[in-house]
């Protein structure tokens, strides 16, 4: 990240107009004893070539099908981290990955390398990890456990896979992957963790993705983010990424930081109204599917 796009990005966090919890504690026990919600379930419209259905989970959740295969990003219908409890009911269901052919995990934080969700998915499937990783779910039965480097890629049934940096610390489970996917369709990004870092611009112009599915929750106390990003990095990765559309993920479901869950779609919805992008923001309840063209 160059540096005056650095300070820009300081400068503008200095204020961040969003509501927050006074204790994140309190607000954990308080959701001990209150079911989340519910979430919607579409019923997904049939891929033609040429198509893309994607569906968000919740949380980091996503599943992409293409007409020739079905791709499942960090998988996770868990109701609890730790002590926290989910908030809304996950938009997805085991049944609904019967069809899926690949996993892909952006790292090994257990939000995103989920195992007992991972227990409950195709065994016929390849499962797509970054270095290290496959320890952790070679035991489960798979086709087949890949690890992948940044700039390293795997095609399966006409999909190929690019695995891309992300930032998001230095330590053992926190170290990871984005992913490029190409298939019979728009071109996806998929980012599971990382603050805003100079890889997105890199990915930019070496795949300039039609949609790019990026975090935007976990970025209070402003410490934060220098592992997940706010809504505004959000929006200056979707522009270095050079992509048409922005399809916010990594929020919603679990609160684990102390902007409000709601408060980061409000502020994105906001922040691209007001810098005239909000017709390329695409935000998915969790269950929702969107097909694109």
């Amino acid at each position: 990240m160059s540096t005056a796009r650095a300070g820009e990005l300081a400068n503008l966090h200095r204020n961040i107009p969003v509501e927050r919890y006074r204790s994140l504690v309190g607000h954990w026990i308080s959701r001990w004893f209150r079911a989340p919600r519910p979430a919607q379930h579409d019923e997904p419209p049939r891929v033609e070539a040429g198509q893309v259905n994607v569906t968000f989970g919740g949380h980091a959740t996503v599943l992409a099908r293409y007409s020739k295969l079905a791709v499942a990003f960090d998988p996770m219908l868990g109701r609890w981290i730790g002590g926290v409890r989910r908030a809304v009911e996950p938009g997805l269901a085991p049944i609904d990955f019967d069809g899926v052919g690949l996993i892909l995990i952006s790292h090994r934080h257990a939000d995103h390398l989920h195992l007992p969700t991972l227990k409950k998915l195709p065994r016929a499937c390849t499962v797509v990890v970054p270095a290290g990783a496959a320890a952790t779910v070679s035991g489960l039965g798979f086709a087949r456990v890949v690890e992948l480097q940044p700039g390293a890629d795997l095609e399966l049934r006409g999909v190929q896979v690019v695995a891309c940096a992300t930032s998001h610390g230095d330590g053992e489970l926190a170290r990871g992957l984005s992913y490029v996917v190409r298939g019979d369709g728009p071109t996806i990004y998929l980012c599971g963790d990382s603050g805003y870092f100079s890889g997105f611009a890199d990915v930019g112009r070496r795949h300039a993705p039609d949609i790019a599915m990026l975090p935007i929750g976990g970025f209070l106390p402003g410490s934060f983010r220098s592992r997940h990003m706010s809504p505004l990095d959000a929006l200056y990765a979707f522009e270095d990424l050079r992509a048409r559309l922005l399809v916010p993920i990594h929020h919603g479901a679990f609160p684990l930081s102390y902007e409000r869950l709601d408060e980061p779609v409000r502020w994105l919805t906001e922040l691209a109204t007001q810098r005239g992008v909000r017709d390329h923001v695409e935000v998915l309840a969790a269950g929702q599917t969107q097909r694109f063209t």
